[in-house]
């Protein structure tokens, strides 16, 4: 990437990176935050001014069934299955997509390690393809234990699909500079919604991580040797 353009952004990011010794740090954090209060102090006035009218369509439904779970059986998803979670993330046709992007640049791509999927692709490293839902082979995938360090997750059982979301950041800051980083870290998080809709319409578990160590995530997913961000990671599976 070009260094005069978002050169702080790069910055702030290599400054957040995690690996076996900063992860340790986080760890820390983490026990620390949960020996406090758990309220989320929220904005205060002092009238309630309009309550408003809770709808009661599909989507409400769906919204409200989805939830982060920790707990996976090992009961493997289907290829049907599959299909409908990468849907979150697809192109509907030639001009459109479901998710919008700043200036139409979308640098978020969509990786999945299949650990428990009843398919031929079972076990592997897969890319989506978005402009027509289909999936490509990187590489064989590791056992769970083997590689489950690196995505900074205590999980009982293992995950059927672990998606990570990578970002290639100079689609976004060539145009928009540092302000592309923040652009980068937004779209990123609506990917997760969309998928956590799809899980929650499923009826599949899923929790998000964003504790992944990024360069051992980039060699697993052979992009050690580009530019691109690890930014986001979901663990799905079947509920326990």
């Amino acid at each position: 990437m070009d260094e005069n353009k978002a050169d702080l952004f790069r910055l702030f990011w290599e400054n957040s990176k995690l690996n076996k010794q900063t992860s340790l740090k986080l760890i820390k954090n983490l026990i620390e935050d949960a020996r406090t209060f758990k309220t989320i102090p929220q904005i205060f006035y002092p009238s309630e001014d309009l309550f408003l009218k809770k709808p009661k369509d599909r989507l409400a439904y769906i919204m409200s069934q989805r939830k982060s779970t920790r707990e996976f059986s090992s009961v493997p998803i289907s290829e049907k299955q599959l299909g409908s979670l990468f849907y979150a993330f697809a192109q509907q046709n030639s001009t459109k997509r479901l998710l919008p992007s700043a200036g139409g640049k979308y640098p978020i791509e969509v990786f999945a390690c299949l650990f428990n999927v009843k398919s031929k692709l079972n076990k592997k490293i897969v890319y989506y393809n978005a402009d027509n839902h289909s999936l490509s082979i990187v590489t064989n995938c590791p056992e769970w234990n083997e590689i489950k360090e690196f995505f900074g997750l205590e999980l009982e059982g293992e995950p059927a699909v672990f998606f990570i979301f990578v970002a290639i950041p100079e689609r976004t800051v060539n145009k928009y500079g540092e302000r592309g980083g923040r652009f980068i870290l937004i779209e990123t998080g609506l990917y997760a919604q969309s998928l956590g809709l799809r899980l929650a319409n499923e009826n599949i578990g899923g929790v998000i991580s964003g504790a992944l160590h990024d360069d051992e995530i980039k060699k697993l997913l052979k992009l050690q040797n580009t530019d691109a961000l690890i930014t986001l990671g979901f663990a799905c599976g079947n509920f326990k």
